[in-house]
């Protein structure tokens, strides 16, 4: 399984406790549970790792997210962090 995965981010949705993030990812990558990659808004770098994905988002840019685990269908990939190359 993979512990990344990289696309344009299609929907960025913040709830009490976490951020969940969807991307759309190419065909045949694996996928979490409902599409989403989630962090935690204790996380020490939420509010930075939150902007580039607000970023990202806004601007059309790809968005790659390095998971804590392998990527499976079935649960939430935990993001561990993520990067944007310009």
């Amino acid at each position: 399984m993979a512990i990344r995965a990289d696309g344009k981010v299609a929907r960025l949705y913040p709830t009490k406790g976490y951020t969940y993030i969807r991307l759309a990812l190419a065909a045949g990558v694996a996928a979490p549970e409902d599409g989403y990659f989630k962090r935690a808004q204790t996380h020490p770098n939420y509010n930075a790792l939150y902007s580039l994905a607000l970023l990202a988002a806004v601007n059309r840019y790809t968005l790659t997210i390095r998971t804590e685990s392998d990527i499976t269908p079935s649960e939430y990939a935990v993001v561990r962090y993520m990067w944007v190359d310009w």
